[in-house]
């Protein structure tokens, strides 16, 4: 029987914890702008697979994922960090257009893969679930339709931004675009920096 409280509170969880703009949202309308909708959808179905895979852990109670995540946070936070550096100077340099579909198929695969990878490395999120679980209680925070519900509301999310920002870009001029994919790169750039540095000041701290 679907409990609809969880699979509801999930989708309205998964879409807001993924509205908000920030690194993962840059790499997503970088790599629409660079590369079209199906890579920046491909790059968002990555984060919500992952976030999936977080609220899992929280709904089953798999302690040892908290733990894992409790012990390496530090390394996990600066690996994730300069992988986003790697990826923001990456994306610096102009896509090749007249791509073979092979090349295509491989970009977007790449895409998910590589935004799951630093969505995992972010051992912050599950907090967020673990949040989310506590306070709707035993029944509906246990419930497996919660991460359902996350997986669903993310995806609604990652969908929507990767349509506009692929119709917008078919309105402005392609000046505009690149200077706007410019300005994405040099953000996840700061963001890596930001990252690497409150990852080494709390461990200094």
């Amino acid at each position: 029987m679907i409990s609809w409280p969880a699979l509801f509170s999930g989708f309205g969880f998964g879409f807001i914890i993924a509205a908000p703009v920030g690194p993962m949202s840059l790499l997503c309308i970088n790599r629409t702008l660079k590369h079209g909708f199906w890579a920046g959808l491909a790059t968002g179905a990555g984060i919500a697979f992952a976030d999936v895979l977080y609220a899992l852990a929280t709904v089953t109670s798999f302690r040892i994922v908290n733990e894992f995540t409790s012990a390496y946070d530090l390394p996990l936070r600066l690996i994730g960090s300069l992988f986003l550096g790697v990826l923001g100077v990456k994306t610096l340099w102009p896509g090749k257009s007249g791509a073979k579909p092979e090349a295509v198929r491989s970009g977007i695969a790449y895409s998910m893969f590589s935004s799951f990878l630093l969505t995992l490395a972010n051992p912050a999120t599950i907090l967020s679930f673990m949040a989310l679980a506590a306070s709707l209680g035993n029944t509906v925070g246990s419930s497996l339709f919660l991460p359902a519900g996350i997986a669903l509301g993310s995806c609604c999310w990652w969908l929507l931004l990767s349509a506009i920002i692929c119709w917008i870009s078919g309105k402005l001029p392609d000046a505009f675009i690149r200077s706007l994919s410019l300005i994405s790169s040099v953000c996840l750039i700061l963001f890596s920096l930001y990252g690497i540095s409150l990852a080494l000041l709390g461990a200094g701290g």
